[in-house]
């Protein structure tokens, strides 16, 4: 395998920002920066001091998904276990207690899209594109191109961006639920930033519990109100300092109650 650092960790304090570094080819993950990234999500599942996770692209793009260029010289045997580590990796970052962002700009596609679904949250640039286009290389999704992505974009759009394997719009994906917030360019990082604010202000137990009751709960109402009615005494008790803290509860709500409210 090359040494070559396709993928630049970066942490300041509780952030830790994953930058896909293969600009020349749209960040395109071959077998090195797959591997990179799987043993930095493993590192940062066990990072007790990490809060939030950012991932990005270099170059001003975000990622084109499998490096399609390196498909010809895969052993057979070694197949399997690239699309295993794919899977592997997006689950990973899906289970992550650490509040996870996919800061897109440019190109989101194949794998790319992929890697965003499994994020808690998506900023992205309005000239960013989007698409599925795996069909025209004679391959299928291997991460969640057609069962997560039908989470959130239905059934029927789902199909057609697979099938049909267009590229479309940064307005269409977040009309479709793929993107929280839409900005420009030269406002993704404050975007991204504020966000970041934001959600260190928050009670980080309190999160942690909050994103498995989303995960565990959203499919199942019966499941979810009991998790809800499970946790919630936990919660309370040891949140009660939090309470009694008025000056910290309403900073945390000056940052939240009017957030992305334009």
């Amino acid at each position: 395998m090359s040494t070559e650092q396709k993928l630049i960790v970066e942490k300041s304090g509780p952030v830790t920002t994953l930058t896909l570094n293969r600009p020349q080819v749209h960040n395109a993950l071959d077998r090195d920066l797959s591997q990179q990234l799987n043993e930095a999500v493993r590192e940062i599942r066990d990072d007790v001091e990490c809060r939030v996770v950012v991932f990005q692209g270099a170059g001003n793009t975000f990622c084109a998904g499998d490096d399609v260029s390196e498909f010809s010289d895969w052993p057979d045997e070694s197949i399997g276990r690239q699309i295993r580590l794919y899977q592997e990796t997006a689950k990973i970052i899906e289970d992550l207690t650490q509040v996870t962002i996919a800061k897109v700009d440019g190109i989101a596609v194949g794998g790319g899209l992929e890697l965003t679904l499994v994020c808690d949250f998506v900023v992205a640039t309005d000239r960013s594109r989007w698409g599925m286009p795996e069909i025209d290389w004679d391959i299928t999704p291997g991460w969640g191109g057609t069962n997560r992505l039908a989470w959130f974009a239905g059934r029927r759009k789902t199909k057609e961006w697979n099938l049909i394997g267009a590229l479309f719009n940064a307005e269409t994906a977040e009309r479709y639920d793929l993107i929280n917030r839409l900005t420009t360019p030269e406002q993704l990082d404050a975007e991204v930033e504020s966000l970041i604010e934001v959600m260190l202000a928050k009670e980080p137990r309190v999160v942690e519990r909050t994103k498995k009751y989303l995960k565990y709960g959203a499919d199942n109402i019966d499941f979810g109100l009991a998790l809800e009615s499970e946790w919630i005494g936990r919660a309370l008790t040891e949140g009660v300092r939090d309470f009694r803290d008025r000056d910290k509860r309403e900073q945390r709500r000056k940052l939240s109650k009017t957030f992305w409210q334009n």
